[in-house]
């Protein structure tokens, strides 16, 4: 896959402290995915989001026989 298009929002800073990040596939796309992922810090809050369109390029890249995108 590659990247066509990626949008990040940094809302908060964060200097310490553990982060935790999610992501969901939006779109699954026989060509093109969109995708998009939250990170959060410790107390919950939202820190930076982020959007990224994907583009699959049959047969390139690495046969790792898995999914696009793993389901959750």
């Amino acid at each position: 896959m590659v990247n066509v298009d990626l949008k990040l929002n940094y809302l908060k800073a964060v200097s310490q402290g553990r982060l935790r990040a999610e992501g969901r596939c939006l779109r699954a796309g026989r060509v093109i995915s969109y995708a998009e992922a939250s990170v959060f810090d410790a107390a919950g809050e939202l820190v930076a989001h982020g959007t990224s369109t994907l583009m699959a390029l049959p047969g390139k890249g690495l046969k790792l026989g898995l999914p696009k995108f793993l389901a959750g």
